[in-house]
């Protein structure tokens, strides 16, 4: 059966579902929202973190038991879940068989796990339209938080200027936040003095920490969207014209934000004309293939290492006897420098940890996810589904997922806890709002 709800001058079809209980509404809010106020640096830190840690695992566990540990049994849910779960135990056999450190396992398997339990409680909360709206606005405000406490942490704890720091003040959920809000003020036109503010803000954050990882980023969606919207264009005849507006407006927003560093801090522009095209510019890229060729090489040593990996927080060397060139960027005791945990460039740690098999399988779990995703991303194209609150969730689980997975290629949210808790909680909001849409069956439907 289902019940077609009306929102704004449209209709949209939803199966009809029951409201989750209020217990179990508290602690996936609180699951959601229990690593907010993540930081790096360990200086007071590990108390902080075990008590989030411990949050986060107790309301995954009380959720779990209140639905009796229900699991996908069929199709793509079914499909991420066991080969995710074939992954974390494949890792955990090659840590046990190469004696890696427990301290080390427990640390890297961790960001892992997070994935599969944030898949898992959006895939049980996520059903009723009420419940994945309160879903994404628990994301949401956990992005927010982690934006202004991060950029507050950064300061605070390396104490730096605005003309030294970096990285440390980037929240892991900036992809998320400038692919929402890009979607709110040019798309759905909600919140638009908000939206602007919290996209204003996240790229400013961007422009003083010269990562350019983040632009590359939204680049790779918008390419996304626009192959997307192509090919409905291609059999319609119609290209969206909000995914124009967000073109042109993305052009803008570049070109005022350089003029206003030119303006206003000559040294951050500075910056980034030293890392885009001085002696450094290309560190980044050499640093994570002499991490992956270490990872490989490790991993062919080991004789079992097709089948088990090396394990989840097993160690590598950089080979920088390749890569002689970078070492005046690192220093000298980076050659023969033991690494424990993974490269940043995500895809070659899931062969390393699993193994050949089921670390290529793995890697096909999340492809497989990125192609349901681009799939229902035409869909939502095609129906001009961004008049309508209720997609809301599936915009943000199709376009978060696809910003978490392009964020793949310059960084690993593997690394992060907080990137890989709402990548999972992206891809179980794709597969359980994706059930209504297989083949565009829920549609949007203008009615001025």
């Amino acid at each position: 059966m289902a019940s077609t709800t009306q929102a704004n001058g449209f209709s949209m079809e939803q199966p009809v579902t029951q409201r989750i209980s209020q217990p179990r509404r508290i602690l996936a809010v609180l699951f959601v929202v229990s690593f907010a106020m993540d930081f790096k640096g360990a200086a007071g830190g590990s108390p902080i973190q075990l008590l989030m840690a411990g949050l986060n695992s107790a309301a995954f566990l009380l959720l779990a038991v209140s639905y009796r540990m229900a699991l996908p049994g069929e199709g793509f849910s079914a499909f991420v879940f066991w080969v995710w779960g074939a992954f974390l135990v494949t890792g955990t056999l090659g840590a046990l068989v190469n004696s890696t450190p427990f301290a080390h396992y427990i640390r890297i398997v961790y960001t892992f796990v997070l994935f599969l339990e944030g898949f898992l409680v959006a895939w049980w909360t996520a059903r009723d339209p009420r419940d994945s709206r309160m879903i994404v606005s628990a994301m949401m405000g956990a992005a927010v938080v982690s934006l202004f406490f991060t950029l507050w942490w950064g300061f605070y704890f390396t104490d730096r200027s605005v003309e030294q720091i970096r990285y440390q003040i980037l929240s892991p959920l900036i992809p998320l936040l400038i692919v929402v809000t890009g979607y709110d003020l040019i798309f759905a036109h909600a919140q638009k003095l908000w939206s602007l503010f919290l996209l204003v803000i996240t790229l400013a954050i961007i422009a003083i920490s010269v990562t350019r990882g983040m632009v590359l980023i939204v680049g790779f969606v918008t390419v996304l969207a626009l192959l997307a919207a192509f090919s409905n264009a291609v059999r319609t005849a119609r290209f969206p014209r909000p995914l124009v507006r967000a073109v042109v407006f993305g052009v803008i927003v570049v070109a005022v934000g350089l003029a206003a560093a030119v303006m206003l801090n000559p040294d951050v522009l500075g910056r980034w004309v030293h890392r885009s095209f001085g002696p450094a510019q290309n560190v980044t890229f050499w640093t994570r293939a002499a991490a992956i060729v270490g990872q490989f090489r490790a991993l062919t040593a080991n004789p079992y290492g097709w089948l088990t990996g090396q394990g989840f927080g097993s160690s590598y060397s950089w080979p920088m006897a390749d890569f002689p060139w970078i070492l005046k960027f690192l220093g000298p005791d980076a050659i023969g420098r033991s690494v424990w945990f993974p490269g940043e460039f995500m895809w070659m740690s899931f062969l390393y940890y699993g193994g050949f098999i089921v670390g290529s399988v793995a890697t096909l779990a999340l492809l497989a996810g990125a192609v349901r995703a681009f799939r229902l991303l035409k869909i939502l194209l095609r129906t001009s589904s961004w008049h309508n609150p209720l997609a809301r969730p599936l915009w943000v689980g199709v376009l978060g997922y696809l910003s978490f997975l392009g964020m793949g290629f310059t960084a690993n949210p593997f690394i992060i806890r907080l990137a890989a808790l709402f990548m999972g909680l992206c891809l179980g909001l794709v597969a359980v709002q994706g059930q209504r849409v297989p083949s565009g069956t829920v549609h949007w439907k203008n009615r001025r």
